[in-house]
């Protein structure tokens, strides 16, 4: 009870903190006032926080891994979680509550590395006391380390891959050659999209359906709707690297 009761408060803190006039600027990141906040919350840098997330699961809230890792930052089930006073498995798919775990759990591995952040990404995806063991990172560490620095400078280098997208979609056209079609596949859209709004007109040659997305961006949902609808200007989401194993608390 005590846990559930901590976790609880957890997510009633993180809703106070990301009420809708928090911050000016809209989000670049799904959920970044979360990311923001957690990562000051436990002292763990913004860039490594969301590239941490990048690498995980491409900031998907419900992705789960085949090591049982749940969640946009991929808490393993049970060890970590309970190691974080997480008593129920739905909670992991609490975006906010995940990233906030998350970045606890950052913190904690950088606290046990004296800051060294490489051994500390290695813990977080191989574990703490696999890490601990070896002087140096095995090879699958190492490359899971340089995801992270890769998703690190592409963050600070720019725009967020979510805005990106959201550009290269809205400058999209999906083109018909009948304005029964374009009409049709704009209505079929616009009642399954819910971050975006489609609409048709006449063109050159034929008939073109245009997107407008919202301003928070395309959600996570909806990119992989789009995705798979084949709508032109969204690559697939970049796939998180296997894991090392079932990362434990240690």
């Amino acid at each position: 009870m005590k846990a559930v009761a901590m976790n609880h408060a957890r997510i009633v803190l993180l809703l106070l903190l990301v009420t809708p006039g928090a911050r000016a600027a809209a989000p670049s990141y799904p959920y970044q006032s979360c990311f923001e906040i957690a990562a000051t919350l436990h002292d763990v840098p913004l860039d490594v926080l969301l590239a941490v997330a990048a690498t995980e699961s491409a900031w998907n809230p419900d992705a789960r891994s085949h090591a049982n890792a749940h969640g946009i930052m991929q808490i393993q089930w049970p060890g970590t979680a309970r190691h974080l006073g997480v008593t129920r498995l739905s909670e992991l798919y609490n975006p906010c509550l995940n990233i906030e775990l998350g970045a606890h759990y950052l913190g904690e591995l950088l606290e046990r590395n004296g800051g060294d952040l490489s051994r500390a990404l290695a813990a977080y995806n191989y574990g703490p006391t696999r890490i601990d063991r070896h002087a140096e990172l095995p090879a699958g560490a190492v490359r899971y380390v340089a995801t992270v620095s890769g998703h690190r400078e592409t963050i600070l280098g720019g725009a967020a891959p979510a805005t990106r997208r959201a550009e290269q979609a809205s400058a999209a056209v999906m083109q018909f050659d009948h304005s029964r079609r374009a009409s049709r596949y704009a209505d079929s859209l616009n009642a399954r999209i819910d971050s975006a709004r489609f609409s048709w007109a006449p063109l050159k040659d034929g008939f073109g359906v245009t997107m407008t997305v919202v301003p928070e961006g395309l959600s996570y949902k909806d990119v992989t709707l789009l995705q798979t609808l084949g709508w032109p200007g969204l690559d697939p989401a970049p796939q998180a690297p296997p894991r090392g194993g079932e990362a434990g608390a240690g």
